[in-house]
């Protein structure tokens, strides 16, 4: 025994020489938010977190001693960007859907065996699953974020890609987390981009005599002055739109008090939960609770609770609006009653009466709320925990927003799960890839362990500038998430003007007289743009007039609240961070990245994405010479340069904006009572469509059905716009044995292996073959490289040898993934398999056979017991290489799991 050892040693440490770390992770930052990560079984015994970063569902042991600090038994590969798990018992054991979003995919997997055992295809964006009825009538319903519906399967149907019973169209923007209530009957869904009831008059229509100012634009917000005042000197600004908020009858109304309902021709449904009865499908909705509802909880009483942030952008002005420009909430509603709602601040020490604070109570604020959970046992009030993903916190609340405890936890925490018994919670950590484990009876942390987050750097260090509410506001609720949310945007307009500014020269070059009107410091309305893609695009901002990233600086003390800008260093993390994070694919595009022969557009018609390509690149619009694309220029949209205000078509001067993610903008519409947005296109959100932005900006189309049509086929393309990831990353294919002939699904696999073979994406492929978890990287000419140096396989024979209980799924992933996905999850050059066989880790690129932390702990390339007594000597030194099962932090398990591999002959 101790000669196969010794030669085993051996023969790993030849592969290691042969087989370098590789250097490029390929890896991609959507920015993805988690919606419900984290989840426990019925019995308590097993925690299941989704790992986002590394395509992962984390499995940890709950029994015993473990439920005090979760133990990591397994780590299963499913989709791209996982951002939801919930577990359903059936027949045959439970099960866990894991929501794959940027992989539109659901995959189930059965923890019994940890396979995955089924890839269901969904709809865009999948965000979130809930089960609702029993036996044979049991439904599974799956949010699908961005066309806005709610897709209805049978759970019990063995169709590989699933059966979609029926669609729900929520009317609402982007829903996502889901509960259940306790009998089942109710499937409560949230609206995520709900809004709040606000919407901008037009800067024509505010300069009407007839106006509650009789035309003065910009007009007042304090009677008939400026508050603050105007600085002495700057004349009168720009003419802009005007920022109103439904009220409580109906009228539409200014931070002035002023009633604008006559200049408004819509309204906004401001639906903030939708309700769906199970049996039959039928929706109704709880609204005016929130702007922004990041998840659900129902208290032991049926209460259904929504935590989020309501935003008070119908305030106008940088200073007035200085570190409380959006507040934390909880509305809840009785199931009985949805038109009854409570609204409770979740900072009840706030006041809003300044802009900061002491650091000592900004540490007291939850901010970027993302998860709630309630206490199984505590009645009346009854006692809810809430992560705040952008504080580092999780706070314990009531009902009534009393405030009973705070306590700190990892950065960023996102999930929460309560154990059956009520005794823990335990919170999921995004930023810093960890478990903590809160005891209930004294709510403090009382273990944080960590699992493998590839993640770079880049990222890691700059996302606080982010998101960290108590670093970077005033009050400590509030970030520069609070508007662009997760790196996007709340599709809403603030006027963030000073009176008592300064004009600025425009220090940029202009597109049409080579001068350009200064900028204004009181500039109007201005919907969120989003933070995707802007680096490369400078300068920024609708205006045009933040040179860079760096540039936003005053931001964060002007607006923000907090006591003095970001270092110099900080910027510049924070502008690397920003560099990262990367549109998702336009939805409207094919597979190969090309756009459809149709597209539905406005009022009804279709157009031609193709013919308004053409349009867009070589028909002249304004003038004789001007087309689409002189101004915004390919891939991004935007030629990066200042449009003079006397053009006509703009009322100051502006940049050519990026046309990347219109798609995301639709759902307004000025003649309708119902609109999920109360803001649509340019820079204030005025034109309510594509089609009336073409029609109203000055664009010399024809006005007869031929320039209808122009515009309908322009409009098809910028609803088609190119984003920078191609349709097909993420993309699933399963194999189990009843599909591997199936014509379709051979066809995507090799379409799959052709993008691969043209190096437009890499493919891997991971499940089971022969009993025994595996994962394999395409390698060009239909041959696949394993997890074990010098093993290859066809895709063919790969796919021919699938079968109940060795299920394997292909995959599209970014250029350069393929490695670390598919083989060597570390990328330490030493392959998965090599690793387990040999007992290190393969997600810790420093314990590698032979290596220290690896069973051959004193690296005599032989494995004896006096590899024991150095482990044991690593253990009680603290030493983090003694962290032998990769989970963080140094436990008794640690020597358990280190004894068990000694003994298995590693």
């Amino acid at each position: 025994m101790q000669l196969l050892r010794a030669r085993r040693s051996v023969l790993c440490a030849a592969l290691a020489i042969a087989a370098p770390a590789l250097a490029q992770s390929g890896f991609v930052n959507w920015e993805t938010a988690h919606v419900s990560p984290l989840a426990i079984t019925p019995d308590g015994l097993t925690l299941l977190a989704v790992n986002t970063a590394d395509g992962k569902l984390e499995v940890f042991d709950l029994s015993g001693a473990s439920a005090a600090s979760p133990r990591l038994v397994k780590s299963i590969p499913v989709g791209l960007d996982p951002v939801s798990v919930k577990v359903r018992g059936a027949t045959g054991g439970l099960q866990a859907w894991v929501v794959n979003q940027i992989s539109d995919s659901v995959s189930v997997v059965d923890l019994a065996t940890g396979r995955v055992i089924r890839t269901i295809a969904t709809a865009d964006e999948p965000a979130d699953v809930a089960f609702a009825g029993s036996g044979a009538s049991e439904r599974a319903f799956i949010t699908c974020a961005q066309p806005g519906i709610v897709q209805v399967l049978d759970p019990n149907n063995p169709v590989m890609g699933g059966s979609v019973l029926s669609t729900i169209t929520i009317q609402g923007a982007d829903p996502r987390a889901m509960v259940v209530s306790a009998d089942g009957s109710k499937v409560y869904v949230a609206i995520f981009g709900s809004g709040n009831a606000t919407g901008c008059v037009r800067h024509a229509d505010v300069s009407n005599p007839s106006g509650p100012y009789g035309g003065l634009n910009p007009p007042p917000n304090s009677g008939m002055a400026f508050n603050p005042a105007l600085a002495s000197g700057l004349v009168m600004g720009p003419l802009v739109g005007q920022i109103v908020r439904r009220d409580a009858i109906g009228a539409w109304r200014d931070d002035n008090g002023r009633d604008w309902s006559a200049f408004v021709t819509w309204n906004v449904a401001d639906n903030d939960v939708a309700i769906i009865d199970a049996p039959t499908l039928g929706v109704t909705y709880a609204k005016g609770m929130l702007s922004t509802v990041m998840a659900l909880g129902v208290k032991p009483d049926g209460t259904v609770a929504a935590v989020g942030l309501d935003a008070r952008n119908e305030v106008r002005f940088e200073p007035n609006v200085r570190g409380k420009f959006v507040r934390v909430q909880m509305g809840a509603f009785a199931p009985g009653a949805p038109a009854l709602t409570s609204v409770v601040d979740l900072n009840p020490h706030l006041l809003y009466d300044v802009a900061s604070i002491p650091q000592g109570f900004r540490n007291l604020s939850i901010g970027d709320p993302r998860a709630i959970v309630w206490h199984p046992t505590v009645g009346g009030s009854g006692r809810a925990y809430v992560s705040g993903m952008g504080s580092n916190n999780v706070i314990v609340t009531d009902s009534a927003g009393t405030r009973y405890a705070e306590i700190t936890v990892g950065q960023g925490p996102t999930g929460l799960a309560m154990s059956p018994d009520g005794q823990r919670v335990y919170v999921l950590n995004k930023f810093d890839g960890s478990i903590s484990t809160i005891q209930t009876a004294t709510n403090t942390e009382s273990s944080r362990i960590r699992f493998y987050d590839p993640t770079p750097s880049a990222v890691k260090l700059g996302r606080p500038l982010l998101y960290d509410t108590h670093r970077t506001s005033g009050l400590g609720q509030a970030s520069c998430a609070s508007c662009h949310i997760d790196g996007r945007s709340d599709f809403i307009a603030w006027d963030l003007g000073n009176p008592a500014g300064a004009i600025k020269q425009v220090n940029l070059s202009c597109f049409a007289s080579g001068f350009c009107t200064p900028w204004h410091p009181m500039k109007g309305p201005m919907v969120t743009q989003v933070l995707q893609g802007i680096v490369g695009t400078e300068p920024l901002h609708w205006r045009g007039d933040r040179e860079n990233v760096a540039a936003f600086a005053p931001a964060f003390t002007g607006l923000q609240g907090m006591d003095a800008e970001p270092t110099a260093t900080e910027l510049a993390q924070f502008t690397n961070f920003i560099a990262t994070i990367r549109y998702p694919a336009n939805p409207n595009r094919s597979t190969f990245d090309l756009v459809p022969n149709s597209l539905p557009t406005t009022g009804g018609t279709t157009g031609n994405p193709t013919t308004g390509l053409d349009i867009f690149t070589n028909v002249p619009v304004i003038g004789a010479n001007i087309r689409c694309i002189t101004c915004h220029t390919l891939p991004s949209g935007t030629s990066r340069i200042i449009d003079d205000a006397e053009l006509g078509h703009m009322p100051q001067s502006m940049k050519m904006a990026q046309l990347r993610g219109l798609h995301r903008k639709r759902g307004w519409d000025r003649a309708s009572a119902q609109s999920v947005r109360g803001f649509g296109y340019n820079h204030d959100g005025t034109f309510d469509t594509l089609d009336a932005l073409l029609r109203g900006s000055g664009f010399n189309l024809p006005t007869d059905s031929s320039g209808d049509q122009q515009r309908h086929d322009l409009e098809a393309f910028l609803l088609c716009f190119p984003s920078d990831t191609s349709p097909v990353i993420g993309r699933q294919v399963m194999f189990d044995g009843t599909n591997n002939s199936n014509g379709a699904a051979v066809a995507t696999l090799g379409t799959l292996m052709s993008l691969a073979d043209g190096a437009s994406i890499g493919l891997i492929a991971t499940g089971r073959r022969l009993g025994v978890d595996r994962g394999w990287s395409y390698v060009g000419v239909g041959n696949m490289q394993s997890d074990r140096h010098g093993e290859q396989i066809t895709a063919a024979n790969l796919r021919a040898g699938a079968a109940p209980g060795n299920e394997v799924v292909f995959m599209a992933v970014p250029i350069g993934a393929q490695t670390r996905l598919g083989i060597d999850r570390d990328e330490d050059g030493w392959y998965d398999a090599e690793e387990r066989s040999a007992c290190s880790n393969p997600a810790d690129a420093t314990n590698f056979p032979g290596s220290r932390g690896a069973v051959d702990v004193d690296a005599s390339l032989s494995v004896t017991v006096s590899d024991i007594f150095a482990f044991l000597n690593l253990w009680f030194a603290g030493d983090p290489r003694a962290d032998f099962n990769g989970v963080g932090g140094l436990t008794v398990q640690d020597i358990f799991d280190y004894l068990a591999a000694w003994f298995a002959g590693c």
